[in-house]
């Protein structure tokens, strides 16, 4: 099989290594929680928080790899140029909130033992607010690839509506609207990544032209 009709998969890889990165790195503790139960928990899964970044940053890299195919996609129409500019910008952004949130849980496993107790619960305070830089690549990607899917025929227009649902969830800031829509946003962020896992399969699975 040519390597090219395997290239949507990398959005099925990226799916898979983000949510091996949650598994691995377990419940951690909350931004408010105390110094002792940060340290507590960091000792523990200090190994875990160090996979975690690794899979999570491989996660990233085939994101882009997935934007890049997509957007090679979007372009046959010239009816996608700008939405297709938003998407790669989004997934780019992404990449680089993702890549951050890898750089703090390899801090946070590597780091543990080696530095004093406020240091580690400042990182992981980090850790659980940094939010923005992904909130908003995940917006920004997911209109992008709606609006570029309905003007397009890449795949169905239903999972162009599905898309713009999910950006729109993600642009609603964490810590806003309080109780269980507090962080709501998040929905945006899974959402992404089961509509990245469905359009791979598709567009693998696509009859070649």
């Amino acid at each position: 099989m040519d390597a090219t009709r395997l290239a949507p998969l990398s959005g099925v890889a990226a799916t898979v290594l983000v949510v091996a990165s949650t598994i691995a790195s377990g419940t951690t503790p909350a931004a408010d929680a105390p110094v002792s139960e940060v340290v507590s928990f960091y000792e523990e899964h200090g190994t875990g928080q160090i996979a975690s970044a690794v899979l999570l940053s491989g996660g990233a890299l085939f994101l882009l790899l997935f934007a890049a195919t997509l957007a090679t996609a979007f372009r046959r129409s010239e009816a996608t140029r700008g939405p297709t500019i938003l998407f790669l910008s989004g997934a780019a952004v992404l990449a680089v909130g993702l890549s951050i949130f890898a750089s703090l849980s390899l801090a946070l496993g590597d780091l543990q033992g080696d530095v004093d107790d406020t240091t580690l619960r400042a990182l992981n305070v980090l850790s659980q607010t940094m939010v923005f830089p992904v909130t908003l690549g995940v917006s920004a990607c997911m209109l992008g690839a709606g609006f570029a899917v309905l003007r397009s025929s890449v795949v169905s227009r239903w999972l162009g509506w599905v898309g713009l649902a999910c950006g729109l969830v993600a642009a609603v800031p964490s810590h806003v609207l309080g109780g269980v829509l507090d962080h709501i946003g998040f929905a945006g962020f899974i959402g992404m990544f089961a509509w990245t896992l469905v359009v791979g399969v598709l567009l693998a699975m696509r009859p070649a032209t």
